[in-house]
């Protein structure tokens, strides 16, 4: 594995600009350390609770909980045909409170709270832990103890801020994604798709693709205070390592055509369609799609005048 590219980047508005014209994941070091949130979370184990707990109103956060048999690890069951966890609704004061219960147990399982919104759960966070760079969008906050979160992509550009505990991140380019065993796309813990490979144990006889996708691999370990930008489409694992972690994430849409559906839906149609159709069709489409979709080899429009370039013209 290789580091990932650091940057003692300030928060600042010309940051998102910069962030988004990155081809690559980079760490953002210390940026945003002089966060209250962040001091509160350094002072004792539980800091960061009693922080929340100022903007707590009451509101009831999805809790997720690992069954013994998953060894920390937020996936599938090993003949995977369930989840290795259970979910439920709970208020953020009741969250905390089994945190706390978990912190003296040896064994205790991993649990968290994810993807609340902190516009909704701890209103009044932001007007204290403001981030200038992204103005106008609405993070996500992931409360928990040691949890891993398997190999997945984000659709939009992913800003993950480190507020209490460490958090290692290790990503996948998106060409890796023949060597990472994606699971099924619809049956998913929490909407993305995951890797189907034990994060910590991973079984190279039945996944022997998974080493290639390690061999080629990028990691980062952040420290309160520290946050790392993902590119869209980009895999990344997430290891929560302490007994108390909270992240903040913020995610901002790809520009592009509103009126046109989302890449995703295309790529979910394109797969039901081909799919059904014989194996020398979809050899025959395949190329159809590389040449007029993916346009890595040639410009497949070159050479029609503009005014009749049509759909092909959309990129230029």
């Amino acid at each position: 594995m290789k580091p990932v590219e650091i940057w003692s980047a300030v928060d600042e508005p010309q940051l998102k600009a910069r962030l988004a014209q990155c081809a690559q994941p980079v760490l953002l070091k210390g940026l945003v350390v002089d966060w209250p949130a962040v001091h509160a979370g350094r002072q004792t184990v539980l800091g960061i609770c009693d922080y929340l707990g100022r903007f707590d109103r009451g509101v009831e956060v999805l809790a997720t909980k690992t069954r013994a048999a998953a060894r920390g690890v937020m996936g599938y069951n090993e003949a995977l045909t369930d989840f290795d966890f259970v979910k439920a609704r709970m208020t953020l004061a009741e969250f905390m409170a089994h945190l706390q219960a978990y912190l003296p147990l040896d064994g205790a399982p991993s649990i968290a709270a994810q993807c609340a919104k902190v516009s909704e759960v701890i209103p009044g966070f932001l007007d204290e832990n403001p981030l200038r760079a992204l103005p106008g969008v609405v993070p996500n906050f992931w409360l928990g103890n040691a949890l891993t979160v398997p190999v997945h992509h984000d659709h939009p550009y992913n800003l993950a801020c480190v507020v209490a505990g460490r958090r290692r991140f290790t990503l996948f380019a998106p060409q890796q994604v023949g060597n990472l065993y994606i699971g099924p796309l619809e049956h998913t813990p929490s909407g993305a798709p995951i890797s189907v490979v034990h994060p910590q144990a991973p079984d190279f006889e039945r996944y022997p693709r998974y080493r290639e996708a390690l061999a080629s691999a990028w990691v980062a370990e952040l420290a309160p205070g520290d946050a790392i930008y993902i590119p869209p489409l980009w895999f990344h694992q997430v290891e929560a390592l302490e007994k108390v972690n909270l992240l903040i994430n913020y995610w901002w849409p790809v520009a592009g055509a509103p009126e046109l559906p989302a890449p995703a839906h295309a790529l979910l149609q394109a797969i039901q369609v081909l799919n059904a159709l014989p194996a020398a069709q979809r050899d025959a489409w395949a190329a159809m799609f590389e040449h007029h979709v993916v346009q890595r080899e040639q410009d497949p429009a070159g050479h029609i005048p503009q005014a009749w370039q049509g759909v092909l013209a959309r990129r230029r």
